[in-house]
């Protein structure tokens, strides 16, 4: 990465905070500058209190220094303090709303994107850098704001120590009157220079160790890996049970104590080697210090300064050495952070691959919404095999589809590509003669209810999972759930609609069933009220009776709407008006349920198969 570039990044991590969080890098600011005054301020004072000492001032002059100091004191601590305080508030407001952006990315982002393996290890990423206080942005700001107050300090110090520096050398010769001339002043200044930057030097190889910690890919995995167990598994309680069950505590501490050496192995190589630079960082220290005190001794000597200003010489010389100390260790941070902050943008800048037309749904009374695939393939992406190939299919309106096939004949990719989670990479797909990416994406998802095989719930109220909004019919809510075959749950929890699932957010909330759960998203689809409705193994948790409830009320709780079944049991495809079957990517069969079964193929050779499975499995129950 080029300097042009880093300084791109920087400038734009330092837009990001102030977007986000507009007072924190001025927060950060007005700290630094009342700490800097505060210093300044008390040097000055003292060296004006150690020669009104020295010669023989008043008390009355020596106490109006001290009560300048704390008057200055008093405002400067007071100011900072207040910002201070003010500022790590404003901190936790921009890792929350900074968290809240890479969360609607997540939300909106493309489905293609989202189950991929890479993305998901960009997202980890990105999160990282919201709160790393060395490299992230908030960092950027801080180090930016490090460096301009270092700079500050140099100029500030500078200015007031030249006052002290080019009078009227008294007469001296020899090694003394070079000391006291400005040729004297400035070989100090640039030995200083030269031992600060030899200091640099070795801060700067420390924090290069440290960004080579930091980029390790086996330190990336044990820190995602770290992450994993804290967020999935101790801080999951429903994991609790298998964890207990299966013992599964060793195999847990095993491996996380495995990453957590990992890490630690990797930061004490890093602080040992930080230890082994810190040694010549002192000793160039001690030397600077020597020679500023040696310089300011040496002209005390002479009679070119006062006491007082030797001390004030000194300090502000200090200073002068803090500040350049200061901007080099930040502008080294600062050309450090750009690649990690890049992590942060990388995510936020994925483009989304689909084309998202503007022409509105037809919005029909009828539900008359006609399907077509055309010549449809399909490969994921990174990936050369086709899942789907060359599927032509048209859906025939209010009827009932059912869609089988052996595991990975592509049935669900099918719906995932109908739902536009994918678009296909050859082919098209038709909603009434008309491409499905032409139309404006919300329009078209809102056509569509879905009950996925693993559809997920929140820790919400019951009644808002289903209305999926905190806004919830509740007759509506309750008759869907009821279609569904909760009316024992609905009838058992005392509040209703309004009892929390899970107990995440409400220590009364009711753990549920995956069977239970399964009638809740089918209730979803139903509230939602979409003319296609598609059920991807929405039986799969539930025992044969609930089953058997579910396909006898099939119709009436899709009523005049178009639906697909995909199922792997096919004795629940006999109510279908039409079965389509899958096999290897491709439509081997479609037909009715009687006709599928009198004809050789894939459909009766999987309905021989499983029920001769039954068969077996009931004669073994009874033996």
């Amino acid at each position: 990465m080029t300097n042009k570039q880093k300084w791109q990044i920087i400038k734009r991590s330092i837009h990001e905070v102030n977007c986000l969080q507009g007072w924190l890098m001025p927060g950060y600011f007005i700290v630094k500058i009342c700490d800097l005054l505060t210093e300044i301020i008390s040097i000055f004072v003292t060296s004006l209190v150690v020669d009104a000492v020295a010669n023989g001032d008043d008390v009355k002059t020596v106490l109006s220094y001290a009560i300048f100091v704390v008057g200055c004191y008093l405002i400067l601590w007071v100011t900072k303090y207040l910002i201070y305080d003010k500022n790590n508030t404003r901190v936790f407001e921009f890792e929350k709303k900074a968290q809240k952006k890479l969360w609607e990315k997540v939300l909106d982002m493309d489905y293609v994107h989202l189950e991929d393996t890479g993305t998901q290890n960009d997202y980890g990423r990105a999160k990282n850098q919201i709160r790393n206080d060395r490299t992230g942005l908030s960092s950027v700001c801080n180090n930016m704001t490090n460096l301009i107050s270092g700079i500050f300090c140099v100029v500030i110090g500078a200015i007031l120590i030249l006052s002290m520096t080019f009078r009227k050398s008294v007469k001296s010769g020899g090694f003394l009157g070079f000391i006291c001339s400005p040729w004297g002043f400035i070989a100090a200044v640039v030995l200083v220079i030269l031992f600060e930057i030899a200091r640099a030097f070795f801060t700067n190889k420390s924090i290069k160790y440290f960004e080579n910690i930091d980029n390790d890919e086996s330190v990336i995995s044990a820190n995602r890996a770290m992450t994993y167990y804290e967020d999935y598994v101790f801080g999951n309680y429903r994991n609790g049970k298998d964890i207990r069950i299966y013992s599964e505590q060793e195999l847990i501490f095993d491996d996380y104590n495995k990453n957590a050496s990992l890490i630690n192995k990797a930061w004490l190589k890093g602080y040992k080697n930080k230890l082994r630079n810190d040694v010549p960082c002192v000793i160039l220290n001690i030397l600077s210090k020597i020679t500023v005190f040696g310089f300011a001794a040496l002209r005390a000597m002479s009679g070119m300064i006062s006491v007082g200003e030797v001390i004030a010489f000194v300090l502000y010389f200090t200073k002068i050495s803090e500040g350049v100390t200061e901007a080099s260790n930040a502008y080294g941070m600062l050309m450090l952070s750009p690649p990690f902050c890049k992590q942060y943008f990388d995510f936020l800048d994925i483009a989304d691959q689909k084309y998202k037309g503007k022409i509105p749904t037809e919005k029909r009374d009828d539900n008359e919404y006609e399907f077509e695939f055309k010549h449809v393939y399909f490969k994921y992406p990174g990936s050369d095999k086709y899942v789907l190939r060359d599927i032509n299919l048209k859906w025939r309106i209010g009827e009932k589809m059912a869609l089988v096939g052996r595991n990975g004949s592509g049935k669900s990719t099918l719906v995932k590509l109908l739902c536009r989670l994918y678009d296909p990479s050859e082919g098209e797909i038709t909603l009434n003669g008309i491409d499905i990416r032409k139309y404006s994406y919300d329009e078209y998802m809102a056509l569509f209810s879905v009950v996925f095989q693993d559809s997920g719930l929140l820790s919400f109220s019951l009644g808002e999972n289903v209305a999926a909004s905190f806004d919830v019919d509740k007759e509506r809510a309750e008759e869907c759930l009821r279609k569904s075959g909760l009316s024992d749950l609905l009838d058992s929890i005392p509040n209703k609609l309004d009892t929390f699932l899970y107990k995440d957010f409400d220590e009364n909330g009711v753990e549920i069933s995956g069977g239970e759960a399964q009638k809740i998203c089918l209730a979803r689809a139903i509230y939602k009220g979409a003319p296609f409705v598609v059920l991807d193994e929405p039986t799969a948790a539930l025992d044969p009776i609930s089953e058997n409830e579910i396909y006898t009320k099939f119709s009436t709780i899709v009523g005049t709407r178009t639906a697909i079944y995909i199922s792997h049991r096919l004795s629940s495809c006999k109510f279908c008006d039409d079965i389509t079957v899958l096999d290897n990517g491709q439509i081997v069969q479609r037909d009715t349920h009687e006709n599928l079964l009198n004809t050789e193929g894939v459909y009766s050779a999987m309905w021989a198969a499983q029920a001769e499975y039954y068969k077996d499995t009931a004669g073994s129950l009874f033996e």
